[in-house]
């Protein structure tokens, strides 16, 4: 981390994304708590609080392409400034919520605020080359998940501090002027373009840079054999994800608030995954540590499911947490490495596409699948989906040809 800390730019970009994904806890418990203040009946508060959940994953679905296709043209620290800047405005309007005949504002504000994420993102993700060293990738990449994994951490924490003491209007304050922070951050980078598309190429309409992303994307064996990956893990994980907390309680018989032992042990696995990363960039391909924390994660997920007790299962997740930063790390390295500066935005929009889509399939019909498989065969499915999906990807990218002519090899 020593070169990491030297680099003003990467440290900048670090620092805010910790301070914004801190702060997204913050309206997310806030919101969770207002709408369930609303009912009586539990089911009717899950299904209102899951189509605000279903409201901030649509705009990845629909608008990721075009998104990714305006990341690419415009420049991304601005695009991000502007992401900022416009989410910050947005989350205080969450104080419109007052009653259930209000919960229309809450689809329309996730709506609108998932939608300059949309374009945060991909901006952020393609902007990070512009800021390091091509050898330091792996390991930016790896210290990006360890900010996640300490927002993930801490956010909750202070969150649920700031609701039980002064109140949701309070946390969505808090979130939006962590937007502001991180924007300020953000406008602070200098001395690297953050611009790649030349002049002839901003000239051009923009449908045709989006036809170019379109014709890349069938093109690319690599891009394929991530959202082939992926998309097939992501089928299992998505009904995990919904069904984490029954399975927690009917097959543990554990209380609600075991959830967050669990949470922490998980988060203490991902914090330790993205340390590693410092060492395993350093001596391993991004490709061959995607593929092994692939089998790795599938594995775990098995075991958890197999697990005869809460104290197990206390025991089997850090290493579920352990596998996710090398896994995210090695998958954007090599499509930072492979993919042109100017196809970036677009690259990573599509994947993200890939994998709301899955994982929207998959948490659909997680209610159907547990009832007809049991939860425990849903763990147990989701870790040999997992599996296969790391199996998928290593085929498909095998004796794949970057866009730069050089072979990529997996597995030694």
């Amino acid at each position: 981390m020593s070169s990491m800390l030297r680099n003003r730019n990467f440290l900048l970009l670090w620092l805010a994304q910790w301070i914004s994904g801190a702060g997204d806890t913050f309206s997310y418990l806030a919101l969770a708590v207002r709408i369930d203040s609303f009912f009586t009946d539990p089911g009717d508060s899950a299904r209102a609080l899951g189509g605000v959940l279903i409201a901030f994953a649509l705009p990845q679905l629909l608008l990721g392409i075009f998104a990714g296709t305006l990341v690419d043209r415009w420049d991304r620290r601005r695009v991000m400034v502007v992401s900022d800047l416009a989410r910050a405005a947005l989350v205080p309007a969450f104080l419109l919520l007052r009653d259930p005949g209000h919960l229309f504002w809450a689809f329309g504000i996730a709506f609108s605020i998932s939608s300059f994420s949309v374009l945060f993102y991909p901006a952020r993700g393609a902007l990070l080359p512009a800021l390091v060293a091509e050898e330091d990738l792996m390991s930016a990449n790896g210290w990006m998940q360890v900010g996640r994994t300490v927002a993930i951490l801490s956010g909750p924490i202070l969150a649920g501090i700031v609701v039980g003491r002064w109140g949701t209007g309070v946390a969505f304050g808090v979130d939006g002027a962590s937007y502001l922070v991180s924007a300020l951050l953000v406008l602070s980078i200098r001395g690297v373009v953050t611009r790649p598309a030349s002049k002839e190429a901003l000239q051009r309409p923009a449908w045709h840079d989006l036809a170019e992303g379109v014709r890349y994307v069938l093109q690319s064996r690599l891009l394929q054999g991530i959202i082939l990956g992926l998309g097939v893990a992501m089928l299992g994980l998505g009904a995990v994800n919904v069904l984490f907390v029954p399975f927690l309680r009917r097959a543990f018989q554990a209380p609600p608030e075991a959830l967050g032992g669990l949470q922490a042990a998980q988060g203490g696995g991902m914090l330790l995954g993205g340390l590693a990363m410092g060492t395993l960039g350093k001596r391993f391909s991004p490709l061959r540590v995607s593929v092994t924390a692939m089998f790795l994660l599938g594995l775990a997920v098995a075991l958890f499911g197999m697990a005869p007790g809460y104290s197990v299962a206390l025991l089997i997740i850090p290493f579920v947490g352990l596998t996710i930063p090398p896994l995210n790390a090695g998958l954007q390295t090599m499509m930072q490495q492979e993919i042109p500066q100017r196809m970036l935005g677009r690259a990573g929009s599509v994947v993200d596409m890939a994998i709301t889509l899955a994982n929207l399939t998959s948490m659909g019909a997680a209610g159907w699948l547990g009832g007809l498989l049991g939860l425990r065969e849903v763990f147990l499915l989701a870790g040999g989906l997992t599996l296969a999906g790391g199996l998928a990807m290593g085929w498909a990218l095998r004796v794949g040809v970057s866009q730069k002519g050089a072979a990529i090899e997996v597995m030694g």
